[in-house]
């Protein structure tokens, strides 16, 4: 079993013969979701699609502005690795 984790949100994935299994638990509320796929790829998509759906707006804000920090910090290591200096 393996834990990942999407806009602040925990899920596990794991395989059983030739299916990929997942769940989402959503504790504030006392419910969750499980889905089977294909794949483990299929099933972290299907995990992380699950998740965003089920955000009010501020969670669809928090998942988006983790996002835009994530795409910055991505642009500020090329950008030190191409000029050879050191940012931070």
């Amino acid at each position: 079993m393996s834990s990942y984790g999407h806009c602040g949100r925990n899920f596990e994935v794991w395989n059983r013969r030739e299916s990929w299994f997942w769940v989402v638990v959503d504790p504030r509320r006392n419910r969750g979701s499980i889905g089977a796929a294909i794949s483990e790829a299929e099933a972290i998509r299907e995990a992380t699609e699950l998740i965003e759906e089920s955000f009010d707006l501020r969670g669809e804000f928090v998942c988006a502005w983790n996002a835009v920090l994530a795409n910055l910090a991505g642009y500020l290591g090329r950008l030190n690795r191409s000029s050879g200096e050191c940012v931070g």
